[in-house]
């Protein structure tokens, strides 16, 4: 590969846990989440460094509404690269799929890498999950892009991130053979999630982990009960080189208008 190659990068941004409600006076604990999105998404759109590509991982919406799918949608309409969602504990996949068919796909190409989009909601639970056949697809994926870079992306954290309550409500069946089979692929780089409204970085082996911070409510790292932190909305960036390598960081947002109700025990 020419040295030309190996530097070049692509850079996406990755969003999450807008939870839009249907009304526009929707608010998550005292916080009005469709102003938060807005003013994250000008953020991103006044980088310097332009991206590539945009990932949205899950809880796009409060409780899986039709209406809340298309204020979000209306609120993604002035971003101007390609972009693309999965479903969170919140949503209604199907819905989702209904009203933007082409938003979901199993694997998008980004420069040299590909991005696979995981799907680890459950119908009916907060926790996330794979089955056996998901789990075969997966592997069958994986093993299709063996000359390229994988990163995969989903909703629901792998590993725990050592805050005990929302690690109560992770990835639960099929986590085992999920790690298993990871770790054994070399070419998957990096996973990142969403579901924990926090920064998390670590390493699994050879695998790049990241959980983002929410666009909205932001919870508390380290917290044994529910517990809501201070911090505000974020969103996280990565360079992908075309050789494998990457790197990433979290960006937070300053906020007009923020307020949210740190007193809360739960939503």
């Amino acid at each position: 590969m020419s040295t030309e190659a190996a530097t070049a990068t692509k850079r996406l941004i990755q969003i999450t846990d807008p939870h839009i409600g249907g009304r526009p006076d929707y608010q998550l604990l005292g916080l009005d989440t469709g102003h938060t999105l807005n003013e994250v998404l000008m953020t991103v759109a006044a980088e310097p460094r332009a991206a590539e590509m945009m990932v949205v991982t899950g809880d796009i919406s409060a409780n899986g509404a039709e209406a809340a799918y298309r204020r979000f949608l209306h609120k993604m309409q002035p971003v101007q690269v390609p972009w693309y969602w999965l479903p969170g504990n919140h949503d209604k996949p199907a819905r989702m799929d209904e009203l933007a068919p082409r938003r979901r796909p199993e694997v998008v190409s980004l420069g040299n890498w590909r991005l696979l989009l995981l799907d680890t909601s459950v119908d009916g639970q907060i926790c996330g999950g794979f089955d056996e056949r998901e789990l075969g697809r997966l592997q069958q994926l994986i093993e299709e892009h063996a000359e390229h870079p994988l990163m995969l992306l989903m909703h629901h954290q792998p590993v725990p991130v050592g805050s005990n309550w929302i690690d109560g409500h992770m990835l639960r069946d099929g986590r085992e053979a999920f790690i298993e089979l990871v770790q054994g692929a070399d070419n998957v780089r990096a996973i990142t999630w969403g579901h924990v409204h926090q920064q998390f970085d670590s390493r699994l082996g050879h695998i790049g982990l990241h959980a983002t911070p929410s666009t909205s409510v932001q919870f508390t790292p380290g917290s044994g009960p529910f517990s809501v932190d201070d911090e505000m909305p974020g969103y996280r960036w990565f360079e992908l080189y075309d050789d494998g390598r990457y790197e990433t960081g979290v960006e937070r947002v300053h906020v007009t208008e923020y307020s949210v109700d740190l007193a809360s025990s739960g939503y």
